[in-house]
Parts: structure tokens; sequence; C-alpha cells
């Protein structure tokens, strides 16, 4: 049994739906690379993967059986999906992918705190690690206290 390393976990929103060409390979990715559990499915038509918190990744095959009644439900599948990652882990996250070949396309500093690391997945769709930002006080001095009138 091999060990795993020690990396944060990710969580995302209730439920997102992605159309993929191929299921097996993009599990692959979202299990191996992403680390998202696998709840359910058949690769070769769509699987359920938990992405904490009680949220689900839905991934199904783009011209499956199930994708109509999918896009019936969801106009168009996601350009990007975005994973809030502690601001302790994100190097923890960026050395992960760098070893399993994933390339970082770009990594930013946000504007009001907090950084952002973009990679892709295997249908090239934008996946994004973000800290949460950082919201400074506001630096004006407080209203002045304006007497009664009666």
């Amino acid at each position: 049994m091999t060990k795993r390393p020690m990396i944060p976990r990710l969580d995302s929103g209730p439920q997102t739906l992605i159309l993929v060409e191929e299921v097996e390979r993009s599990v692959d990715f979202y299990r191996d690379v992403l680390r998202l559990e696998v709840r359910d499915g058949d690769t070769d038509r769509y699987a359920e993967l938990d992405t904490g918190d009680g949220g689900v990744l839905l991934v199904v095959k783009r011209e499956g059986t199930i994708a109509p009644i999918a896009v019936a439900s969801l106009p168009d599948s996601p350009k990007g999906l975005t994973f809030v990652v502690e601001d302790a882990g994100f190097e923890s996250w960026r050395k992960w992918l760098t070893k399993r070949g994933v390339e970082i396309e770009r990594e930013a500093k946000l504007i009001h705190g907090g950084r952002s690391m973009i990679v892709r997945d295997p249908d090239k769709r934008r996946i994004e690690f973000k800290t949460a930002a950082v919201v400074k006080p506001p630096t004006r001095p407080p209203m002045p206290v304006m007497p009664r009138v009666e």
C-alpha cells in the first residue's frame, strides 16, 4: 500500500456538472491529481466525485446516453472550475501538480489579497486554485458625530 502525501483537501459547491470527451480519462485526472473521491458511476457514461462539504462533481460523457438528460438540466458545461485552497496549502498544491506533470498556466496575486493558480484538465477546462481574499479595513477616519437638530 502506497502512502499518500499530506496535501490539503479541496472543497467546492453543492453540484457541478461537466461534459467531457472521455469519462475514464477525466476521472483519472480528478481522482489521481486533484484527489477527489469517486462516489458512483461507470466510466463509460458518467462518474460522481465528492468535492467535500456535500459537494459533487458530476462528470458526463459529452456524446453519451445520459448527456441529453444532463444538458437539459444545464444549458452549458462550465468553462472552468474554482477550488478554494487554504493559504498554507497553496505551495503544497503547486508542488503536487508539478510532480504530476500538470502545467501551471498562470499564477497571480489577487488585487484584494489571496493568490490564484490556473491549470487545465484533460478537456482543456480551466481549473483555478484560489486562496481567500484578504480584505483590509478602511483607512479613512470614522465620520464625525453631528449635533442633533431638533
